[in-house]
């Protein structure tokens, strides 16, 4: 989650000064990725995920997402961007795939709990990473940063996904396959 708000954080700002988009582009952006967020979320996760299994719905999902990430960091032309947000968008998948996994892993009573946990950590990511990722945007599209980096966020972002990753990987070979979450 921390790692996703580098998306409401800096979109405007970076494609603005990235590719000098208008604000009708940054909205076609935006409406693009609210048509692929239901497509993926709403309509293919629910097929994709059985069929390949939890964890590599997990797998998959952040290795998309640290991949497609880094790559909206290195787009040098805006019609990129909107091919990297079609295809980008199939690492959404994970999040689902990962709540279910947990959900799973807890007895019904406390659900509650878990679910609530969930949302207060994705809440807190919320109130720090905007300042964060507009931070590194700032500095590194100042004089004052050594080098020109506008898609630092995207990398940052990136590097927090690919942790993500590695940390799912770790705990996969702590705990059990089972026939439903292969």
């Amino acid at each position: 989650n921390f790692a996703h708000q580098v998306f409401p954080s800096t979109w405007v700002l970076y494609t603005s000064y990235r590719y000098q988009w208008s604000t009708g582009q940054i909205g076609a952006s935006l409406a693009l990725v609210g048509l692929m967020a239901a497509v993926v979320q709403g309509l293919l996760a629910r097929r994709i995920i059985p069929a390949l299994g939890e964890r590599r719905a997990i797998v998959i999902g952040l290795c998309n997402a640290t991949l497609f990430m880094s790559l909206y960091g290195v787009a040098t032309q805006g019609w990129m961007v909107y091919v990297l947000l079609v295809v980008g968008s199939f690492g959404s998948i994970a999040m689902p795939a990962i709540q279910g996994l947990i959900s799973r892993s807890v007895p019904p009573n406390e659900q509650g709990a878990v679910q609530g946990s969930l949302s207060s950590l994705s809440s807190v990511a919320g109130i720090i990473a905007p300042p964060v990722t507009t931070g590194l945007f700032g500095y590194f599209v100042s004089p004052r940063a050594p080098v020109q980096l506008p898609g630092v966020a995207f990398f940052f972002g990136s590097a927090l996904i690919f942790c993500a990753l590695l940390l799912a990987l770790r705990s996969f070979r702590k705990q059990p396959t089972t026939g439903q979450n292969a």
